[in-house]
């Protein structure tokens, strides 16, 4: 999670200030999705997926970079993370302090798999985001973008334009408003009510 954060609010803002290339992004990413595969089974098939995008990346930053296709990679890495996580918070028989903290992964994942999208939108439509004028820090932006919808805060410094766009940022609101309204908060009741939380000791020593 502490990657995630670091990738989210401190590495997207450098890059869009042009203080990061896409190769330090790139490196910082390929980075968190190794510690991600390696904290899998080792014959788990989301690791085997994890590393074939880590060793696409790895050849990319080789062969030259290529922002897009980096982003692809990651993404598809992001979603198999966010499906392993998934499964192991929501189908726990007790939820832990591990589970919600899976939780929140899940929730911030969220965010960079829409960047993803919203990427091949701008890619396949440009100026789909009015305010994205450089291709530069364009990532950088999107991520402030997806953030910023995810959570339904709204700003209006960027706005979509393109229909496809508007589509997928609905989506994401929908969806960051669920999570957090049904999901988390559904979490965080079982976990007050599991063996050895805070609630039942109390109870307990009552």
């Amino acid at each position: 999670m502490l990657g995630q954060v670091l990738v989210l609010f401190v590495a997207g803002p450098l890059l869009s200030a042009h203080v990061l290339n896409f190769a330090v992004m790139d490196g910082m990413q390929i980075l968190l999705l190794v510690i991600a595969a390696l904290a899998l089974p080792p014959h788990s098939k989301v690791r085997i997926l994890i590393l074939l995008c880590v060793a696409g990346m790895v050849w990319m930053l080789c062969a030259g970079p290529n922002p897009h296709l980096g982003l692809m990679l990651h993404t598809v890495a992001t979603l198999s993370i966010t499906v392993a996580v998934g499964q192991s918070v929501f189908r726990a028989q007790w939820v832990t302090r591990h589970q919600l903290l899976g939780a929140v992964v899940v929730y911030l994942n969220l965010a960079l798999l829409f960047v993803g999208a919203y990427d091949s939108i701008s890619l396949a439509f440009p100026g789909a985001f009015t305010t994205l004028n450089k291709a530069s820090s364009q990532s950088g932006e999107l991520v402030y973008f997806s953030l910023t919808t995810l959570t339904s805060t709204g700003y209006g410094d960027i706005l979509p334009v393109h229909p496809l766009a508007r589509s997928f940022a609905n989506l994401e609101a929908v969806c960051g408003q669920l999570f957090l309204a049904i999901l988390l908060a559904r979490l965080v009741s079982l976990h007050s009510g599991s063996p050895g939380s805070s609630t039942d000791n109390n109870y307990q020593r009552g």
